[in-house]
């Protein structure tokens, strides 16, 4: 569980209080951090899946598995990070995603030592907070959100499905949907304007690492 430390704060009547009526040169309320988040990060989520071919016409198995493989060089070493800062609990055991990629890997033609050699991303989003770790998981998490739109695709263009290579597409399966609601929980516990900037630019540095990467590995479309 994450944890932080908030100041105490005054605490509010247990009779309800009429309101006041607004004056109409009161500030606007501060936007959440989720409204934040998805404001800030629409566009970078935008370009990278515009060119993201995995919902392309012309996608093949090829381009498919290379695919796979570049998100183990990103998935990888950034769970890797994310482990060191959670220690010594670590990640959520029903967030774990490696083993799906090392099986679609496999289900895909590759051996262990081809798995092992693969390029790993070293240019990561720093993990050295909590509000840092949010930013990253929001869009990791969201991008597993994603993927069940992802998976009905790749089973009808290329017939892959969870025991041939597109088990990382449905990681959490029927979990999928309360594991996004508990990390939205904690997101919303953490909300705080201290704070919200970090989770912010977190997120979009992922999204920005994260296309990096993908144009390194040479599976995204041209811009």
């Amino acid at each position: 569980m994450l944890r932080r430390v908030r100041s105490d704060r005054t605490l509010l009547p247990l009779v309800e209080i009429t309101p006041e009526l607004p004056c109409a040169d009161a500030p606007a309320p501060l936007a959440t951090v989720l409204q934040q988040l998805r404001t800030a990060t629409a566009a970078l989520h935008r370009a990278l899946e515009a060119r993201l071919p995995l919902t392309h016409s012309r996608l093949d198995l090829d381009t498919y598995k290379r695919i796979i493989e570049a998100y183990y060089g990103f998935h990888l070493p950034l769970q890797q990070s994310m482990e060191r800062f959670l220690a010594p609990q670590g990640i959520d055991p029903a967030r774990q995603k490696i083993p799906a990629l090392i099986k679609d890997l496999r289900a895909l033609g590759l051996t262990e030592l081809q798995i092992q050699a693969l390029p790993l991303c070293a240019e990561l989003p720093a993990i050295g907070s909590v509000a840092q770790l949010l930013g990253v998981m929001y869009v990791m998490e969201g991008a597993t959100l994603g993927g069940q739109v992802l998976r009905r695709i790749i089973a009808d263009k290329l017939g892959v499905d969870a025991d041939s290579g597109g088990e990382f597409l449905d990681v959490y399966g029927r979990d999928t949907g309360r594991l996004w609601k508990a990390f939205l929980k904690q997101l919303a516990e953490f909300d705080d304007p201290l704070y919200n900037t970090e989770v912010v630019q977190s997120a979009r540095l992922t999204f920005k690492s994260f296309q990096t990467w993908l144009e390194r590995a040479g599976v995204l479309n041209n811009a």
